[in-house]
C-alpha cells in the first residue's frame, strides 16, 4: 500500500542574550519572544497526505484498530522530513520513489512502549507526494502543529522481499540514527485534529465532528 513519491519545520529558537552591566545595578531589557510562523491546519495536512488510494478492509473501532497495532500514541506533528528512497533491486534505470517521514513530538504511550534509547520524538513513515520531491518544500513545515493520534507497526527494513519488487536504497534513512521508524497500522490508523476543527483521518479523506480522545482505544469514534 506505498505510493511512488516523495514528504521541516525548522525549528525557532529564542536567543537569549546577556548583556554585561557597567555597573551592579545596570538594567537588563528583556528580550521579547519570537513570534511562532503560522502552523497549517487540519485541512492543509488532509490536502498533503490525501495523494493515495488505499484497498483495504476498515476496522469496525479503535479497539479493532489497536488489535492490529504494536504501539498506540498521542503526540503533535513537529514536522516532516525526507524520508527513504525506494528501489528495485538489479535494475538502476527503473523509476524509485520514496517516503515522508512524520516526526510527533511529546509523544505519550497509550498502548505499547517506546523502543529503547528513544530520543522523544516518534518517527512515521508515509508515502510522499509529488509535491515534496523537492527537499525544499519540507522547510514549509505541512502539518506542523497539528494533534495526532497515531496506530502503529515497525516499518519495514526494507530488505529484498522475494516476490516484491521494491526495496529500500537506504533502510537507516529518515530518521536518526538508532531512532524506531513505524507506519501506521492501515489508512485508518492516522488521525489527527487541529486548533478545534473536526476530527480527520487524512490517508481516507474522512472527517467527523468529535474529539482525539473519543478515537483512542477504549473510544468510539472511527471512520472507514
Amino acid at each position: 500500500m506505498r505510493s511512488r513519491g516523495r514528504s521541516t519545520l525548522a525549528a525557532l529558537v529564542t536567543s537569549v542574550v546577556l548583556v554585561t552591566a557597567i555597573s551592579s545595578c545596570a538594567p537588563v531589557e528583556p528580550v521579547e519572544p519570537v513570534e511562532p510562523v503560522t502552523t497549517y491546519s487540519a485541512r492543509d495536512c488532509v490536502d498533503l497526505l490525501g495523494v493515495v488510494t488505499y484497498d483495504y478492509d476498515p476496522v469496525p473501532s479503535p479497539s479493532a484498530l489497536a488489535e492490529q497495532s504494536r504501539l498506540v500514541v498521542t503526540g503533535m506533528v513537529d514536522r516532516v522530513q525526507e524520508g527513504r528512497v525506494e528501489i528495485v533491486p538489479g535494475n538502476e534505470n527503473a523509476p524509485v520513489g520514496s517516503t515522508m517521514v512524520l516526526v510527533l513530538r511529546d509523544p505519550e504511550a497509550v498502548l505499547g512502549d517506546f523502543s529503547e534509547g528513544s530520543d522523544g520524538f516518534v518517527y512515521v513513515e508515509l508515502p510522499a507526494p509529488p509535491a515534496l520531491q523537492d527537499a525544499d518544500a519540507y522547510q514549509d513545515g505541512p502539518c506542523t502543529g497539528a494533534s495526532v493520534v497515531a496506530y502503529l507497526t515497525p516499518a519495514s527494513d526494507g530488505a529484498p522481499v522475494e516476490g516484491v519488487d521494491i526495496a529500500i536504497e537506504d533502510p537507516q534513512a529518515g530518521r536518526p540514527a538508532g531512532q524506531a521508524l513505524y507506519i501506521p497500522a492501515g489508512p485508518q490508523a492516522l488521525i489527527l485534529q487541529y486548533d478545534d476543527e473536526a476530527v480527520v483521518w487524512p490517508l481516507t479523506g474522512e472527517k467527523r465532528e468529535g474529539s482525539l480522545a473519543d478515537t483512542l482505544p477504549d473510544g468510539t469514534l472511527i471512520a472507514p
